[in-house]
């Protein structure tokens, strides 16, 4: 179903409740995120998305039989969130977290938009 050349770094999903999507500086923000909120008893995991086409749809397809919910954090109204969605097919929630202003995303947003998240899917 999937081509071979579609690549996806997954970080710490094996057992993560809430798993964000975040591809290119984002997912540095997400990243720090993922072991900070750990750190504070939050699970959380990261999918970052190597190839934009063709999408890594095995790697979302995959968090989505075991997390809560998914948030796809991005720096645009929210292109690859429709992407996520479409894999997703409804399993599971999917949220977003988007930045338009020229602002990094950082670990402290993403952090506070997984809390939110865990207080919604409980």
């Amino acid at each position: 179903r999937q081509p071979s050349i579609a690549q996806a770094e997954l970080f710490q999903t094996e057992d993560a409740d809430i798993v964000i999507v975040a591809a290119g500086s984002v997912a540095r923000s997400a990243r720090a995120a993922v072991k900070e909120a750990r750190a504070q008893g939050l699970k959380l995991g990261l999918v970052r998305p190597i190839t934009a086409w063709p999408f890594p749809e095995k790697a979302i397809d995959g968090v989505a039989k075991t997390a809560k919910a998914i948030i796809v954090a991005e720096m645009n109204l929210g292109q690859m969130i429709l992407e996520v969605e479409r894999e997703v097919a409804g399993r599971v929630p999917v949220f977003d977290l988007n930045r338009i202003d020229a602002e990094l995303i950082t670990t402290q947003d993403i952090i506070a938009r997984a809390q939110e998240v865990t207080e919604n899917v409980r």
